[in-house]
């Protein structure tokens, strides 16, 4: 499925800045080098419209950008960048906290992860912070370019264990190859729709 009409409607900093639509909304979160903007990019056939770059972690507000009038993707910080320190998990923690707990349009979350790395801490912690708010959980496994198809099943399937979901609960996404993208237009339609 091609979609084509995106445009950024909000950067917001705290709660008073999200923007006012009816759309449903899905959030994507990840570690900063997961590959969460390149996923936002290809999803939506655009080159520079979530930042993506070599220093990990440039996101630092929620970036709200309507898709073909009918949903809007919010783009979180990445989280775990250890340059960033305690202040920052701190601002991460009061950016995300309340949106996560209080936005009535969000449906779910799309939990990015690099398929070369098992789920860290925050990833699991992310994980049990959107399920503790009743939201829909994807996980995508990103860069699955960087390794064979059987080993990124296996990587995959691993990845799954940790996070305590069935291996069919993960797509595995090239943004790359452009690989898996309309499974996860797939999935995103069916929370969206929920």
């Amino acid at each position: 499925m091609q979609y084509h009409a995106v445009k950024l409607l909000a950067t917001a900093a705290n709660e008073t800045q999200w923007p006012e639509h009816a759309f449903p909304e899905v959030m994507f979160a990840g570690r900063s080098n997961a590959g969460k903007s390149s996923l936002i990019n290809t999803l939506v056939n655009r080159k520079n419209l979530a930042y993506t770059g070599k220093t990990p972690g440039k996101t630092r507000l929620l970036n709200f950008f309507e898709v073909d009038e009918q949903l809007v993707f919010c783009d979180s910080p990445g989280y775990g960048y250890a340059v960033g320190g305690r202040d920052t998990a701190e601002t991460f923690s009061a950016l995300i906290d309340p949106y996560m707990r209080k936005r009535a349009q969000l449906k779910g979350m799309i939990l990015v992860l690099d398929i070369r790395r098992t789920p860290n801490e925050d990833d699991l912690l992310m994980m049990e912070y959107a399920r503790a708010n009743h939201l829909a959980v994807l996980p995508v496994c990103m860069k699955a370019d960087k390794l064979s198809r059987g080993a990124g099943i296996q990587a995959a399937a691993k990845i799954a264990k940790s996070l305590q979901v069935p291996p069919s609960a993960c797509c595995i996404v090239s943004a790359t190859a452009k690989t898996g993208l309309d499974e996860v237009w797939n999935r995103i339609e069916q929370i969206a729709a929920e």
